[in-house]
């Protein structure tokens, strides 16, 4: 399979995070604030198959961001392992995500020719791409642990961007 890393100017994946534990039943069981829930074994473990699966169609990472809550942190180091790369989770990444200060963000720290992977949380990431892809009041939804490629030939924003794929988390593991 070819791998896509020197074929574009800068690509740019967006992960939605595993899946989660119920966040109702987690917050009256624990008392713990929903930022702390984690995965649930299964989400761990088909986490693991699709990060193979994005290992198999990327190739290489040069960045993994993620948001600091528990559950995409450990979709992220899950990725992590398989790419050999250390996360990222700074404290800008918390959810809500603006489209237009998050695009700033990222343009100083995805050179041309790197690939990124960030792993967040809905409704940001379908919020993000919509604006991205299509304008505001378009959100792209994302399935939990499902992931897609962006090119971005000269920084995120409208009109900027291209998708190049989206796969659901079942068509990564299955890669």
């Amino acid at each position: 399979m070819k791998t896509m890393p020197e074929v574009h100017e800068r690509l740019l994946v967006l992960v939605r995070h595993a899946q989660a534990g119920d966040p109702d039943r987690f917050r009256r069981e624990t008392g713990r604030p929903d930022r702390e829930r984690p995965l649930t074994a299964e989400g761990r473990q088909h986490n693991r198959a699709a990060a193979a699966g994005l290992h198999r169609l990327l190739g290489t990472l040069d960045h993994l961001w993620s948001s600091p809550y528990t559950r995409a942190r450990q979709t992220a180091e899950g990725i992590a392992e398989v790419f050999d790369r250390p996360v990222e989770a700074p404290d800008f990444l918390l959810p809500p995500w603006d489209p237009g200060t998050l695009g700033e963000w990222l343009q100083p720290r995805l050179g041309r020719g790197q690939t990124g992977v960030l792993v967040g949380h809905e409704p940001d990431l379908s919020l993000l791409l919509g604006e991205w892809l299509c304008g505001r009041g378009a959100p792209v939804p994302m399935e939990k642990g499902a992931a897609c490629a962006l090119r971005i030939p000269d920084g995120p924003g409208r009109g900027a961007v291209e998708l190049i794929w989206k796969l659901p988390q079942y068509g990564l593991r299955k890669l």
